[in-house]
């Protein structure tokens, strides 16, 4: 990892952990000069990853984050909408083959599917993550190869985040990807509340010949704060049999195929 890649981690760490970092502490910290402090935060900036004020940086997205860690925790999220989860991943299994390489996203319907995984006991399987709860309920899985990115924690959904994810992930192929989402929308397509999760989801998409969204009825439509990749992305929806028909539609008319669980 470049000298540049640990210093972007550590800042963008000491902002989720902190809520503010000032550029005199990090030079100190970081043992290089102003000026190169100073760089790295106006790159930070430009990639909209925090915003600069007098003596340091702030992130960017506070409010939204605020929102994301008191209301959608992974552990609110598992509870609702269980049955559904549960189907969308029992249709999801029907994706994968022995010998698979796969991704899966952070995510409580993604977790439901690591369970279906676990489970079933598919031989010869290559699962690549960024969510540490996903890892450990594949960890003991025989025949399976589980590859965890670095990346610093967002605790409230377990996921690995940043520069040090983003890295790894850009090093891998897989060839399917289950990704969860807060929002899908034909118009504007997949969506979430946190930009540096965002962020991973893009470059995991980025890496997979095929992406599969798992999202319920109540994510189809909705967009959320953060961009993560457009519908064209998208190669399969499955959701489950309350989803709204003309979302629905619309996202067929975009090109996707939709499984309904």
């Amino acid at each position: 990892m470049s000298d540049v890649t640990k210093r972007t981690e550590f800042i963008l760490q000491e902002l989720m952990v902190h809520g503010r970092v000032l550029a005199e502490d990090l030079s100190q910290r970081l043992h290089v000069n102003s000026s190169t402090i100073r760089r790295d935060l106006e790159k930070l900036e430009r990639q909209q990853l925090l915003r600069r004020v007098h003596g340091g940086a702030v992130p960017l997205d506070t409010p939204s984050y605020s929102t994301y860690a008191g209301e959608l925790t992974f552990q609110k999220n598992m509870h609702k909408l269980v049955e559904e989860k549960n189907r969308i991943a029992t249709a999801a299994l029907q994706f994968i083959q022995p010998g698979d390489t796969l991704a899966l996203s952070p995510g409580t319907t993604t977790t439901h599917l690591a369970r279906q995984i676990r489970r079933a006991q598919i031989p010869d399987l290559t699962v690549v993550t960024n969510a540490v709860n996903i890892a450990m309920e594949l960890a003991q899985v025989p025949g399976l190869t589980v590859t965890l990115t670095g990346g610093f924690l967002l605790s409230d959904f377990f996921a690995l985040v940043g520069p040090m994810a983003e890295q790894s992930l850009s090093q891998m192929f897989v060839g399917k990807a289950f990704i969860g989402v807060t929002g899908i929308n034909a118009a504007y397509g997949l969506t979430g509340p946190n930009q540096l999760e965002a962020l991973t989801h893009k470059k995991t998409i980025e890496r997979a010949q095929q992406t599969i969204v798992l999202a319920d009825h109540s994510k189809l439509g909705q967009v959320a704060l953060h961009a993560i990749a457009p519908i064209s992305a998208v190669h399969t929806l499955i959701t489950d049999g309350a989803a709204p028909a003309q979302p629905v539609q619309d996202i067929k008319d975009a090109g996707v195929a939709v499984t309904l669980a």
